[in-house]
């Protein structure tokens, strides 16, 4: 499970644990980001943390353009349009 530093009420905590997946949903005009974590070395299904984060697209596109940056990594190139949908798009 992820850890946090003195649990009190209504204090914020802060969680650290190493990510083991994610996935994400769009919901109208906002993205809900699933993280699961941990910080077991061998993580059983009960040792497995589970956060849901709701995000603006804005926010989502920022941290994108973070993480590839970060990782030295290059935003895909934009496709070509083909001409039927330069005709009708």
């Amino acid at each position: 499970m992820a850890t946090t530093n003195a649990p009190q009420k209504g204090v914020p905590q802060e969680l650290s644990g190493v990510v083991i997946g994610w996935k994400h949903q769009d919901i109208s005009r906002n993205i809900q980001l699933t993280v699961q974590s941990t910080v077991a070395a061998r993580p059983t299904p009960d040792a497995v943390d589970t956060h849901h984060l709701l995000m603006t697209r804005n926010q989502a596109m920022l941290l994108a353009q973070y993480l590839m940056r970060l990782t030295g990594q290059d935003a895909p190139a934009p496709r070509k349009r083909g001409w039927l949908q330069r005709l009708f798009g």
